[in-house]
């Protein structure tokens, strides 16, 4: 039978697919200012003029590349927090939270080491885009946890409470960013070859933060 041409869509998504994979593994590796446009279409194999007609620039294929994991982060986070909400517990939320986030960091199919990877290097990346990719992927979502942490520890001031969001988050990507960028120690440290004994550890310390007022960041409050 004669090969069947792919139509203009399919290699426009097989070109665009490969430029965001390339992009994704040089920025995880290197960081925004560390790769330049040109050496992501070397390394991809296509011309420069290709990437500026798919993503215009290489702040709209770092965001592109973000976007790709994030937005179906937030969707399955919702979804989760939500389905929670019929049975309201710290634990509960924690996990909606956590658990979509920690399949899909550890899924090599999904990119989620250099994920992983790319939250790591998000702090040291311009404040420009730092804001934009919190603003869009990760605001709505810890809003969401705040207001039902709201409701369960009434206790917690604005500060409180974002504080114990900001640590359960922190001790979260901490955690996974080591798992990701260390993956000499997998079989070293008896606590990664257990995805979900991790899994249930981080959720449990998430719980003691969030439940515990006297680990706000002033001090005060209830043991």
């Amino acid at each position: 039978m004669p090969a069947v041409r792919k139509s203009q869509a399919d290699r426009s998504a097989e070109t665009s697919g490969k430029i965001l994979r390339t992009a994704q593994k040089l920025f995880a590796h290197s960081g925004f200012d560390g790769v330049t446009m040109r050496a992501i279409a070397s390394e991809a194999g296509v011309n420069l003029a290709s990437i500026v007609y798919y993503f215009e620039n290489k702040e709209g294929l770092y965001l592109s590349v973000f976007r790709h994991y994030a937005e179906p982060l937030m969707e399955e986070r919702m979804k989760l927090l939500k389905e929670a909400d019929r049975e309201p517990s710290l634990r509960a939320y924690a996990r909606a939270f956590i658990e979509p986030a920690f399949r899909m960091l550890l899924d090599e199919s999904l990119g989620g080491p250099d994920h992983m990877r790319l939250l790591w290097r998000l702090p040291q990346e311009p404040e420009c885009l730092v804001q934009k990719i919190y603003g869009e992927f990760y605001a709505p979502v810890i809003r969401e946890m705040t207001e039902r942490v709201r409701q369960i520890c009434p206790w917690g001031d604005e500060l409180s409470l974002s504080w114990h969001v900001h640590i359960m988050s922190s001790i979260f990507h901490a955690t996974l960013g080591k798992y990701a960028t260390r993956p000499d120690l997998h079989d070293k440290e008896p606590w990664m070859k257990d995805q979900d004994r991790i899994l249930k550890m981080i959720v449990d310390t998430a719980v003691l933060l969030i439940s515990r007022p006297a680990l706000s960041p002033d001090g005060e409050g209830n043991a």
